[in-house]
């Protein structure tokens, strides 16, 4: 028993030691670095920046959980358009790639950017390349709800995405998702059994209001 309880202990560690955080962080700090980013990602799409109390404090409870040892995916969601999910995820992206991917840095690691619609055509077009994408380190899928939830190929059916959630969700994957899907949507469409799943690999910011875009 001793020894199965070792084991086990050391797959743990392990499993823990291999989930990527920025926990080395300070999250004020943080913070601040990912709300520049994000005012890039406005500025890059030619939109005026509206630096209100909403937003800022979106840019603070993504920059928590980067920080924390929290659960390995984040969800952005909530039916409005225009609230700023897919700006915050790009800046996330752009933050860790600037840590981790510059001469400031002596470890590479690098986000992978898709949306589901992408994965669907990669799935059926480009089968190593979807497979290259499961199983990245880092990866953020933009627009989930937007694919078709099943496809047809050869007469079999498949269902790209949640395939890729599975395999995320098996080994820890950090994994971050937009989507304006609400959570009695998100049930309905991918079924009782992903979205249990979804729960539990998966924190959420919920985020309501107006569009930003003018």
């Amino acid at each position: 028993m001793e020894g199965l309880l070792s084991l086990l202990n050391h797959q743990v560690n392990q499993a823990t030691a291999a989930r990527f955080s920025l926990a080395d962080r300070d999250p004020e700090e943080l913070a601040n670095m990912l709300l520049t980013c994000y005012k890039a990602e406005v500025i890059k799409r030619r939109m005026q920046m509206i630096q209100d109390a909403t937003t800022e404090e979106r840019v603070r409870m993504a920059a928590k959980w980067l920080s924390g040892k929290h659960k390995t995916g984040l969800l952005m969601y909530g039916a409005a358009c225009g609230t700023g999910k897919t700006t915050l995820g790009n800046a996330m992206c752009t933050l860790i790639n600037y840590l981790f991917d510059s001469p400031y840095s002596d470890r590479r690691k690098n986000v992978y950017r898709t949306t589901a619609i992408n994965l669907v055509k990669l799935y059926s077009e480009n089968p190593e390349q979807y497979n290259r994408m499961a199983t990245q380190e880092l990866l953020f899928i933009d627009d989930l709800g937007t694919e078709p939830v099943n496809i047809k190929i050869y007469g079999n059916e498949f269902s790209p995405v949640t395939e890729l959630l599975y395999n995320r969700y098996d080994r820890n994957r950090w994994t971050i998702v937009t989507s304006n899907l609400s959570d009695e949507q998100m049930k309905e469409r991918y079924g009782a059994r992903i979205d249990d799943r979804l729960r539990e690999m998966f924190d959420k910011i919920h985020f309501q209001g107006t569009s930003y875009r003018k």
